[in-house]
């Protein structure tokens, strides 16, 4: 069993935002959570991901997620406390803070086709994502 709370992870600081691990990749069998923080006026930068599904709950803040579909379609959606966004594998993504207070929203990735191979944790992903070594402790 792992418990854990939204105060407990361990931080990893990318240059659009912040994400504290809840339940690590390498805990579980199929699936990852944690909590991004974006700050006002700030936003993630436009990415995909082949390999899961994501699914956001709001918990403060407001902001906004352009999705990119194959095939040229594209969506938005307001993201507002207590909301849930599915981000489907394979969809271009971008989230925004459009409020005077940080955006803050619990991200549970889920691994149809099971955990990558080449990044089995989250440092690893880290590495993989910023193109720097182990995140300094916080």
């Amino acid at each position: 069993m792992l418990k854990t709370n939204l105060r407990q992870g361990k931080r990893y600081r990318f240059p659009t935002h912040i994400n504290d691990m809840l339940i690590p990749r390498e805990r579980s069998e199929s699936l990852e959570a944690f909590l991004v923080i974006i700050q006002p006026g700030r936003a993630t930068h436009s990415h995909a991901h082949a390999d899961t599904e994501q699914l956001y709950f709001v918990l403060s803040g407001h902001g906004r997620a352009v999705l990119a579909f194959p095939g040229g379609r594209t969506e938005e959606a307001e993201l507002l406390p207590d909301g849930l966004l599915l981000v489907p594998r394979g969809v271009t993504h971008q989230i925004f803070c459009t409020g005077g207070a940080e955006l803050r929203y619990l991200c549970v990735d889920a691994f149809p086709a099971g955990k990558p191979a080449a990044e089995p944790t989250w440092d690893d992903h880290y590495r993989a994502v910023t193109g720097k070594g182990t995140p300094p402790a916080e």
